[in-house]
């Protein structure tokens, strides 16, 4: 089991726990089946990113909640240092760089899109903005349906209520940081 798995596994264990919910609570807040919460409990699934982002939506958690450990005060990490989040077969990676702490409202991310990649997301719930600075490549960002493209040393910053998408209809890897700002949750 890989570290992220195992830290996922272990949050979503203490915070079903934490707030006296069974499998059956939170399968019905997050749209997630309970067999493969239980799955994801044990460490023996890997969910894709778009169930670890229903879970935290459903429990109404920032996404890195059910990914944080412990921080030392200075922290020094390179964009590739964590095992990434895919979504199967996408072509889309997020390595965690900064995850969400109790005592901060936002969270970093370092992401890579294959050429020709997608990835969609559904809205997140709450006041949510996603800021992005593309590196190098170029990304074509949706927004409740209307796109926009940020090349090269470019940045975005864009209301995540509502469903958006990332594409890489570009030549070659895009590489951009992420930062998700949660406003009142």
């Amino acid at each position: 089991m890989d570290d992220l798995t195992k830290q996922l596994a272990l949050n979503l264990r203490l915070i079903r726990e934490g707030n006296n919910y069974s499998l059956d609570d939170i399968a019905d807040k997050t749209g997630v089946s309970k067999s493969m919460l239980r799955q994801i409990e044990r460490g023996e699934s890997s969910p894709s990113i778009s169930t670890v982002w229903k879970i935290a939506n459903g429990l109404k958690l920032s996404f890195t909640a059910l990914l944080a450990s412990h921080q030392e005060p200075i922290s020094i990490v390179g964009f590739v240092d964590n095992e990434p989040l895919v979504e199967k077969d996408s072509g889309y990676r997020l390595f965690p760089l900064f995850p969400f702490q109790s005592d901060r409202n936002f969270e970093v991310y370092y992401i890579e899109i294959d050429q020709g990649a997608r990835l969609d997301s559904e809205g997140h719930s709450g006041e949510v903005e996603e800021y992005v600075f593309v590196h190098s490549g170029s990304l074509t960002i949706a927004v409740n349906g209307v796109d926009r493209i940020i090349g090269t040393d470019q940045a975005i910053r864009f209301s995540a209520s509502k469903n958006h998408s990332y594409s890489n209809a570009g030549t070659g890897l895009a590489r951009a940081i992420m930062i998700i700002y949660y406003g009142s949750r």
